[in-house]
């Protein structure tokens, strides 16, 4: 899997503890559509994670249909209240 954070996301997971966990949400929308959820707090099924060789942070990845993406996209968005946002295979949603 190829992993690409920008160095201001990765400033932002350092100052958060280095460690982002990204999922697919289990509420599916607008016909079977889940978009894609980054988070530097675990989230209470953390143990279904699997750890991503990224240098300088932690990524944990929960696969989706059983797979992990081919390409994770990882960046800082928000001015007033900054958040890590991450885009699975180009896209912030799955179908």
């Amino acid at each position: 899997m190829e992993v690409e954070v920008t160095p201001r996301a990765a400033a932002f997971i350092q100052e958060h503890g280095g460690r982002l966990y990204v999922w697919a949400s289990g509420a599916a929308c607008c016909g079977g559509t889940r978009f894609i959820e980054a988070s530097t707090d675990a989230p209470q099924d953390a143990a279904r994670f699997v750890p991503v060789d990224t240098p300088g942070i932690e990524v944990l990845v929960r696969p989706a249909v059983g797979q992990l993406p081919d390409e994770l996209r990882v960046d800082l968005k928000g001015w007033r209240r900054p958040r890590v946002e991450a885009s699975w295979n180009g896209c912030a949603y799955l179908v």
